[in-house]
């Protein structure tokens, strides 16, 4: 009897613990839901601005034919565009919104970010939530010719880091 007693005793508090550490693949879904992680890397191009066009002469991406500059314009052409894409661009291009169209600005593909290794820390409580700290990586994949238009080194990846807090019966990710 004695025996049968404990055991309902110690049931009901085993199965009330619902805080548990969550495990990686669920880490992984929160942060991915939350900061909207597989991610692409994009930067406006303004196709009419002659520094834009400079900055791309300046870094050959007509060399390595992924742009047609003009680099002479008449009076009666001031406001059409100087730059071009050529077709071994297209795959880098985003497509442009009915206001970008207008002011001639090209969003081109830099590269896709995507988190690499999770690393949970250990648990601590304070106020009576749970919080667990969690580091992760960031690799960009997919790294196309444009990416010489941001001074980031792309190859290598970032280490960056969250809080998960257990509130409300479930885990929370508390933004960097």
């Amino acid at each position: 009897m004695k025996k049968l007693f404990l055991i309902f005793i110690i049931i009901p508090v085993i199965g009330c613990q619902t805080n548990q550490k969550p495990d990686k693949e669920t880490v992984l879904k929160r942060i991915n839901d939350d900061l909207n992680f597989p991610r692409t890397i994009d930067y406006e191009i303004f196709c009419s601005d002659p520094a834009h066009a400079k900055k791309l002469l300046d870094l050959k991406l007509d060399e390595k034919g992924m742009v047609a500059i003009q680099k002479t314009q008449r009076l009666k052409d001031i406001g059409s565009p100087l730059i071009s894409f050529t077709e071994a661009a297209q795959p880098y291009l985003i497509k442009p919104t009915a206001k970008e169209r207008k002011l001639d600005i090209q969003k081109v593909k830099i590269a896709e970010e995507t988190i690499d290794n999770i690393k949970l820390g250990n648990s601590s409580e304070s106020n009576g939530k749970t919080s667990i700290p969690v580091t992760y990586t960031v690799t960009c994949t997919n790294i196309t010719p444009f990416s010489v238009l941001m001074k980031r080194d792309f190859s290598k990846p970032i280490d960056r880091s969250a809080t998960l807090r257990f509130t409300d019966g479930k885990w929370k990710l508390i933004k960097p």
